[in-house]
């Protein structure tokens, strides 16, 4: 018993963190789900992930042309690629029985709309969860973070000083910008902070459900748990 979950992505960081989250949802709603039962894959299926930066070369590679309007109306950011990795999927035989899109807003909230047209555009054989990240995945982990001893209270508590802000109830307010040592709201220098450079302790920060859906209203992340609920769980008890 497994299922084939397609993953678009940017980084194998962002592959992991998606994974996590939807296994996490799926064993929590379904009693005798276990992880292994969930084969993660890119377009082949021995690829962890298929990248975003790949997409257009493997589409041009597999005769997969889009472009122009969708639907009538001009293509938002992100939809022709998003439309040309659906279509990828589509055409394999055997298909994967779910496809998630996951990006970071990089703060253009507008490629939220590019995914949304994309899975809109045709009636996919297989569900499309979308998965936005404002303005990057480290936020959904900052929202998760919880000190675990007086080492890591200390340290919280000097961080949200230092940004004058909670920054788990507020990550989105966070930056996605790469200068870590001088963007003092770099969301992947206030992760790293938090976790001090621990990956143990950065997959920890996705563990508890309710937590990530009470701080995940603004970043993104209810609406990604809420999507893997709607439209990827039912596969499971079909």
């Amino acid at each position: 018993m497994s299922w084939s979950i397609a993953l678009v992505c940017e980084a194998p960081a962002d592959r992991q963190t998606a994974a996590a989250l939807t296994t996490r949802v799926a064993c929590n709603a379904v009693d005798w789900m276990e992880p292994e039962y969930l084969q993660f894959r890119g377009y082949k299926p021995d690829d962890p992930q298929l990248l975003w930066r790949e997409v257009k070369t493997t589409a041009v590679a597999n005769n997969v042309s889009v472009v122009g309007f969708i639907n009538g109306l001009p293509a938002s950011p992100d939809a022709h690629n998003a439309m040309r990795a659906l279509i990828l999927f589509n055409r394999l035989d055997p298909k994967p029985d779910a496809v998630l899109l996951i990006r970071d807003s990089d703060n253009d909230l507008d490629r939220r709309d590019g995914l949304h047209q994309a899975r809109s555009a045709e009636p996919w054989p297989f569900p499309v969860v979308i998965g936005l990240a404002h303005t990057k995945r480290e936020c959904w982990h900052i929202a998760g973070f919880e000190p675990k001893d007086e080492e890591e209270r200390e340290r919280f508590e000097k961080e949200r000083l230092f940004l004058g802000f909670d920054p788990r109830a507020r990550s989105h307010e966070l930056t996605a910008k790469h200068d870590e040592n001088n963007d003092k709201r770099s969301a992947k220098r206030v992760l790293r902070v938090l976790i001090a450079d621990d990956f143990v302790r950065e997959a920890e920060c996705l563990t508890v459900l309710t937590i990530l859906h009470e701080r995940g209203e603004e970043n993104g992340l209810r609406e990604f748990l809420r999507e893997i609920e709607d439209a990827l769980v039912p596969i499971f008890t079909r």
